[in-house]
């Protein structure tokens, strides 16, 4: 999902000027502004899944936490710095807090959602973020502990992996278009 536009800073209001002015989907992050590509068929079957999985188990389990897809901006606030991201998915608390994100990797956002988005979730403090790399159908996924994330394992497909925030287990088969 896209590259930097180029190397210079930009701020939120060149982020509002730019978004305005374009029908592409773009992020802000430390500073820099990243398009958003279209996503493959099985990118968009891979973050639907992922979707109604959580928004399931939110209904069964009858709390207020909620998932929401993207295009979904998250504004995170740093000491003046915005940042805006469009996660693929979004695991909220009662309070619109994120507890978890959802990032499906491709080829031209692998290095940003395993480098530059995976330290600013960090920095952020969200509980826990999962890769979905659907070529190798595999999740992996970190939780923070003490202020950083920690790699727990990758879980491939049929195995079971705990999502903390719901005190729940899914299937990753589910996650993955048949």
């Amino acid at each position: 999902m896209g590259g930097a536009i180029d190397l210079e800073d930009y701020c939120y209001q060149d982020y509002l000027d730019i978004n305005r002015n374009t029908k592409e989907y773009i992020e802000l992050i430390d500073g820099k502004i990243y398009m958003l590509l279209e996503e493959s068929k099985e990118h968009k079957n891979i973050i639907e899944n992922l979707f109604f999985i959580l928004k399931n188990i939110a209904k069964e389990k009858d709390n207020a936490y909620y998932p929401k897809v993207a295009p979904c901006e998250l504004e995170l606030f740093c000491v003046g710095d915005i940042n805006i991201v469009q996660p693929d998915v979004i695991l909220f608390d009662e309070d619109d807090k994120p507890l978890a994100i959802f990032e499906v990797i491709s080829d031209t956002t692998s290095q940003k959602d395993m480098g530059t988005k995976k330290e600013l979730y960090e920095r952020f403090g969200i509980k826990e973020y999962f890769i979905v790399d659907g070529s190798l159908k595999i999740v992996d996924k970190y939780e923070l502990v003490d202020e950083k994330y920690s790699y727990i394992r990758g879980f491939y497909t049929q195995e079971q992996m705990k999502i903390n925030c719901f005190d729940y287990e899914i299937n990753t088969k589910e996650i993955f278009p048949r």
